[in-house]
């Protein structure tokens, strides 16, 4: 875990969670994280429609994406190609309540790449018998272009899980190099989930239907 802004949202949660596998979001105070919050999100894992969406996101997240992210597929961000392995990682965060760290390069038009690293943090399922996921995502440098040309589609690098303790610095165990997808550490599937985002076709991959797009 190598970004500043992944470290204090991994400290904020395991202090929050205490000897618990994951706080509440009710426990969540937004004016101590202010600072990171702009790069900051929910997602919402549906029990009923078995969808993935950003629930909330912060306007640096939003604004490099050169969109609203409230409402969207998670994975419709994500290359086809990725898809399976970050709905793995996904289904290990809330069903396993296992942190995920996440780096991927961020393209955006006329050729450009960022490097972004993403941790997501399991939180208590909700009465509603939703699942939420609180995540930030911030780029390892701030290149010129970011904000100006919106990030189109990323690409996975890597997918590692921390080992959150309350007394000793979470150690990071890779369970995969860059580029190296056969690496990942295979978990128990969830049920079949589809990216809501109020569109009616969409693609298969593996047991999901990617629908590209999101609310207005």
């Amino acid at each position: 875990m190598r970004h500043e802004h992944c470290k204090t949202l991994f400290s904020y949660w395991n202090t929050l969670r205490g000897e618990r596998a994951a706080p509440e979001r009710t426990e969540i105070e937004p004016v101590e994280i202010r600072h990171i919050l702009g790069d900051t999100f929910i997602l919402e894992i549906s029990a009923q429609l078995r969808t993935i969406s950003f629930r909330l996101a912060g306007t640096r997240l939003c604004g490099a994406y050169g969109r609203e992210l409230k409402g969207l597929g998670f994975l419709a961000i994500w290359r086809e190609e990725d898809n399976f392995e970050i709905a793995k990682a996904i289904a290990r965060v809330y069903r396993n309540f296992e942190p995920a760290l996440i780096n991927y390069g961020a393209h955006a038009g006329e050729g450009h790449v960022t490097e972004f690293e993403m941790l997501m943090l399991p939180l208590a399922p909700a009465p509603d018998g939703n699942s939420r996921i609180l995540g930030v995502a911030a780029p390892r440098s701030t290149p010129y272009w970011l904000g100006a040309q919106p990030v189109q589609v990323n690409h996975l690098y890597s997918i590692r899980y921390p080992k959150p303790t309350r007394a000793d610095p979470p150690a990071v165990k890779s369970v995969a190099k860059s580029g190296d997808k056969a690496a990942l550490t295979p978990v128990e599937l969830a049920p079949p989930l589809a990216v809501d985002t109020g569109y009616q076709s969409g693609r298969r991959v593996a047991h999901l239907t990617v629908l590209d797009g999101g609310r207005d």
